[in-house]
Formats: C-alpha cells, sequence, structure tokens
C-alpha cells in the first residue's frame, strides 16, 4: 500500500493530512506555522519534521511507505532567491521521501476545484488568488504584505480594520455603534488606550495575534452591526478584484469556476454573498470548495507521482474532509 501526505502551510498552522493510494484518509496533524518569515528556516524543518513523525507514529508506517508528499509552504515563491534555501529546509526533515515544495495557493486551488482549472481565493490569515487554465499555467494575484496594506480582504485586514473602526468611533470622529462597547467588554479593556497596550506593545503587533480579532467582526456582523457588516462588503470587493484579474489573464470562452478557502469564508453569508454580487459582471460560477487545502496537497502528491485520480480517490478523499 502506498500513502501520500499533504501539507498545507499557512501563516497561522500547518496541517498534514496522510492517505493512502486509493484517498482513504489515514491521519493528520496540527503545526505552527512554516512561514519561513516567521518562523525562520530552521523553524520550517523543525515543523516539517514534527509533523511527519506525529503521522507516522499513528499510522504506524515507516518513511519509504510514503509515496510522494506536497508540501504547501506560504511565503514560498514571493521572494525567488529564498527558494532553494526554503526547499533545502524541507528536505532536511522529509529525506529521503520524493516531495515536491509549492506555495500555498498551488494546494488550495488544487482542493477547492478538486485538480480542475478555474480560481481560488484565498482569505486566511493572508489573502491571494490563484488560476489555473485549461492550459495547466497558473497565475497569481495579490499575497502581497500586509505592512503595506497588503492581504486584502483577509482575517488580518479585517482585524486591523475592526481596530481602525475602534479608535475612530472612540475619537468621536464616528458614531459609537455597538462594535465600540462589545471590543472593550470582550477584550476587558478598562480604557480605550488599553487597546494599544495590548496589541501594540503586549502583543508586538503580531500578525496572527492581530489576525485572531477577525473572529469579533463575524460576531459583530451576527449582531448586526453596520460597519462589521460593512468591513465583509469591503472584503468581498477586494477578493472580487483578485478574482476578476485573474479571469482577464485566464481568458476562457466559457464558464470559469472560482473557490475560496480560508477562515474568513467561515463567515458564510457577510462575505460570499456581496462576494458573488461583485462577480456578477463576469462569466464565472463561484462555487463551495470541493475538497480542503490539505487534501488538495495529497492530490498533487499523487498527480506527481503518476496515480491517475479516478472519481473514486475524489470520492475518498472528500470524506472527512
Amino acid at each position: 500500500m502506498k500513502y501520500y501526505l499533504g501539507i498545507d502551510g499557512g501563516g497561522t498552522k500547518t496541517k498534514f493530512t496522510l492517505c493512502d493510494e486509493n484517498g482513504v484518509f489515514i491521519t493528520s496533524s496540527i503545526q505552527p506555522t512554516c512561514h519561513y518569515l516567521q518562523c525562520g528556516l530552521d523553524g520550517v524543518t523543525s515543523v516539517f519534521n514534527d509533523g511527519l513523525n506525529d503521522c507516522l507514529e499513528k499510522a504506524n508506517i515507516q518513511r519509504k511507505d510514503i509515496a510522494n508528499v506536497f508540501a504547501a509552504c506560504a511565503g514560498y515563491g514571493d521572494i525567488e532567491e529564498d527558494n532553494p534555501k526554503i526547499e533545502q529546509a524541507v528536505k532536511k526533515a522529509l529525506n529521503p521521501i520524493p516531495f515536491q515544495v509549492g506555495n500555498d495557493t498551488e494546494n488550495a486551488l488544487a482542493g477547492s476545484l478538486a485538480g480542475h482549472p478555474g480560481i481560488n481565493v484565498i482569505a486566511g490569515t493572508g489573502s491571494i488568488g490563484m488560476g489555473l487554465n485549461e492550459e495547466g499555467k497558473l497565475f497569481r494575484c495579490g499575497g502581497w504584505h500586509h505592512a503595506f496594506g497588503g492581504d486584502e480582504g483577509s482575517a488580518f485586514w479585517l482585524a486591523s480594520n475592526l481596530l481602525r473602526l475602534f479608535t475612530r468611533q472612540s475619537d468621536g470622529r464616528d458614531k459609537k455603534t455597538l462594535l465600540h462597547s462589545y471590543m472593550k467588554e470582550t477584550m476587558g479593556w478598562t480604557n480605550d488606550s488599553d487597546m494599544l497596550k495590548e496589541c501594540v506593545v503586549e502583543w508586538d503587533y503580531d500578525r496572527t495575534k492581530i489576525a485572531s480579532l477577525a473572529k469579533h467582526v463575524s460576531i459583530l456582523a451576527q449582531q448586526g452591526d453596520i460597519h462589521a457588516i460593512k468591513l465583509y462588503e469591503d472584503a468581498a470587493k477586494e477578493l472580487g478584484d483578485i478574482i476578476e484579474t485573474i479571469y482577464h489573464e485566464i481568458k476562457e470562452d466559457k464558464v470559469v469556476l472560482v473557490s475560496y478557502s480560508g477562515g474568513v469564508f467561515n463567515s458564510g453569508e457577510f462575505v460570499i454573498e456581496p462576494l458573488k454580487e461583485r462577480l456578477s459582471n463576469i462569466n464565472v460560477t463561484l462555487i463551495p470548495p470541493i475538497l480542503t487545502p490539505d487534501k488538495g496537497g495529497v492530490l498533487l502528491a499523487m498527480k506527481q507521482d503518476n496515480l491517475k485520480i479516478t472519481p473514486k480517490i475524489t470520492a475518498n478523499l472528500k470524506e472527512n474532509n
């Protein structure tokens, strides 16, 4: 029996998923982020080593039993000269297993559309889009560093704008809404300036910690706060811009399938409905993801090993999604 490992390395966590040659789920492991700019190259090796060994122990198999690995690393490909360094860091952990390193957009796209051409947009800690045309050419848009206002529509972007709205309401530049009182009560801020103490001083404006505040945008939207709802509409506009840009690059004469991944989409209709409206002027169909990004990594590992992907394999991968 052959086994395949898909690794989905994002800005917050890294998920390892092990499946057999029939696409049947065997086990998984969750580890910290493997983004090399956050954890360092030694951190990449450590994360991959821990995740692999955890899966091997749970499945009671050896490295030689794994036929192929697709290792998705957030940040891979952003700075071309760093790619060999990331690959070497991954090799230290996975050797001698055959593997390929890619950006986390690649497995997200493969998973969301089960390997078919189309477009996927990620809105997790950060945001980025990837498209694949019928000829197998990839197109990428977005993913610029959050420090410059990039990662539009992401959890970090939502959280940063949430804090901006809090400060505007604190000053009286905007009328206070539920958002202001909710954030003070939920975060335990006695004074409004406690936001700076916690987020800037104590957290050192840590990207992952700031992004975690995006969950409050969802809660506020559910409670009817107009500013939170508007934030999702603005996020949908930004994500739609990414999708439309890729759509025009793909230049297909038929309907292009579009899907999505990342925690921002857990907010459901608050972001999906305005995204559908934003995309109504181009020839696309927005569909829920078929497979999760980690399963997309398994799919890419299978393809690299020249395994024919049958409907049965896809169906098996979809279970325990």
